[in-house]
């Protein structure tokens, strides 16, 4: 396979393809494509992740040494599990009560159900449903 130099004449002298391709139109904007909705800058671009924004919620109100798996989805509603560490004291159906989104949170402008159920001594407990 040969390669060839592409030059052009430029005003009496030789540039090479550097040069040439440096002289040619800029690029257009995508924006005009019909297959390319507009996007406005004040508008979010990115679509609401339910998964994501529930994972994130869950995971930053747990307490200390508490962990979650990612969430589900089963049954029309949004399910996390929440293992409780073996050390803790208390009911674990309760305490699925504290982790509910409050009724003001931006969640439930998407989500309608969160089922948290809790794995607490080697077995789930009874879940808790949270609702707006």
């Amino acid at each position: 396979m040969m390669l060839a130099l592409v030059v052009a004449p430029v005003g009496g002298g030789v540039v090479g393809f550097g040069a040439a391709m440096a002289q040619q139109a800029p690029m257009q904007s995508l924006e005009g494509l019909p297959a390319r909705p507009p996007v406005d800058p004040d508008v979010d671009p990115y679509p609401f992740d339910p998964f994501l924004s529930l994972r994130v919620y869950v995971r930053q109100r747990l307490p200390a040494g508490w962990w979650a798996r990612d969430p589900s989805y089963e049954a029309g509603a949004f399910a996390v599990v929440v293992h409780i560490p073996e050390s803790w004291r208390g009911n674990p159906t309760s305490a699925m009560l504290r982790l509910c989104p409050e009724p003001s949170s931006t969640l439930w402008e998407r989500i309608q159900v969160v089922e948290l159920r809790p794995f607490y001594r080697q077995s789930p407990w009874p879940a808790v449903t949270c609702r707006r």
